[in-house]
């Protein structure tokens, strides 16, 4: 479709110039779309892929920091792109990069490795916020009257749809691997380019061409809405926090398992569920956002994952299990959608997906940071001890955003009283 959806003067203006939208029909391509691009075949063997190949853990740290440099690095400028040149393209681009990205493992090379790495963190940064937004204006058009409702049902399917393709790749992804090692990496490459097909089912959304700017200025407004917002400040930092933690031991415990002498089906397999457990939490976010205010259910998220590190951390291998399985993965099951609500919710269209790349761009400094920490440390030091001290870095990361966020409140609320 070649419709576009002018959104900087809001929704009310926009389906003035947009027949009823066939909402139910953008977001089954939209589902399609993630569900292609989520079967990553890869995704619990290429951490074993390239250790086999002689990278070491450290090694391995670094080029995922690289990933992690590149995509900070272009977290901004694509969502300035996603908003005005236009988010469906903006998913395109990650499509292709994401294909390239896979092919380069072909040749394990140390130069193919740093592009690879540097293709994935660029194509990432394209998917970014503009795949959010998109879902938010879907959300309009099928409910404007409850648009954040609305929102937090599709953003948590969004999410239990990527968590489906993420079940159906770890787990085939390892019996690939067992057949030949290279047939991962080509699945994953076929599959990201077949998941352009469904977005172009999908309208075009961006800034009118009347109403576009430049792109610094664009990028001006955004920080002006995030930094006049305590409320966004902290839900963005908290998220670049809680996310980066979850995804490094998600990374690492492939590696823990395979340390332990577990086959790549097994850790398919183990990985397989522990991804099932985070599809449960994920699918009851609706009803549980409904039911506890937005202040206490980040606040439980939080001590979730932080009792989740603290279990993994102890000597017995059962509590551990029941630490990521469970209170681990329940936290940003949660967390992830909720936020992203709480975030959309908060957000002019005109600069939706700038602000929503500066949640991810959070998520990737954390995770240049924690990525390469926790490799160095996993080389001399058991993974127990690793998992204590990431629980105290995340809850002195959290002590530290609360104190921000009470801070921008009372000079807030001092401004307000000088105005009036």
């Amino acid at each position: 479709m070649n419709e576009t959806l002018l959104q900087e003067s809001g929704l009310s203006e926009a389906k003035e110039r947009v027949p009823a939208a066939p909402w139910r029909r953008w977001s089954r391509a939209f589902d399609a779309h993630n569900l292609l691009t989520n079967t990553l075949f890869t995704s619990a063997i290429w951490m074993i892929y390239l250790a086999n190949r002689g990278y070491s853990p450290l090694a391995l740290g670094l080029f995922e920091m690289l990933f992690h440099v590149a995509k900070f690095v272009t977290e901004v400028p694509t969502g300035i792109f996603a908003d005005l040149l236009g988010r469906r393209r903006s998913l395109m681009l990650y499509c292709v990069l994401s294909a390239a990205d896979a092919l380069c493992f072909l040749i394990p090379t140390v130069p193919m490795m740093i592009l690879s790495f540097v293709l994935a963190g660029t194509a990432y940064a394209f998917l970014g916020g503009a795949s959010e937004a998109i879902l938010w204006n879907i959300a309009g058009h099928a409910e404007p009257e409850n648009q954040a409702g609305r929102y937090s049902h599709l953003v948590s399917r969004m999410y239990l749809v990527g968590m489906i393709g993420e079940i159906v790749g770890t787990t085939t992804g390892g019996y690939l691997g067992n057949l030949l090692m290279i047939l991962p990496f080509l699945m994953r490459a076929l599959f990201a380019l077949l998941g352009i097909i469904p977005l172009c089912f999908l309208p075009e959304q961006k800034i009118a061409q009347s109403e576009r700017t430049s792109a610094l200025r664009h990028l001006g407004k955004s920080i002006q809405v995030v930094w006049r917002s305590p409320a966004l400040v902290g839900l963005l930092l908290i998220s670049g926090l809680t996310t980066s933690c979850w995804q490094t031991i998600y990374f690492f415990y492939q590696l823990y398992l395979h340390g332990l002498g577990f086959s790549l089906s097994a850790i398919g397999l183990i990985v397989a569920a522990s991804t099932a457990t985070n599809f449960f939490f994920t699918a009851t976010t609706p009803y549980v956002m409904r039911r506890i205010s937005e202040r206490w259910l980040v606040a439980i998220c939080v001590g979730c994952e932080l009792l989740g590190l603290a279990l993994m951390s102890l000597p017995w291998a059962w509590l551990g299990l029941l630490g990521y399985l469970g209170f681990f993965q329940a936290s940003v099951a949660v967390l992830s959608p909720a936020i992203s609500t709480y975030i959309n919710r908060r957000s002019p269209e005109a600069q939706r997906a700038t602000v929503l790349s500066l949640q991810t761009g959070l998520f990737s400094a954390a995770m240049i940071v924690l990525f390469p920490l926790f490799g160095l440390g996993v080389t001399t030091i058991p993974y127990s001890t690793a998992y204590l001290w990431t629980l105290l870095a995340l809850a002195a990361g959290v002590l530290c955003t609360l104190l921000l966020v009470l801070f921008l409140h009372k000079r807030r609320s001092a401004h307000d009283e000088e105005v009036q």
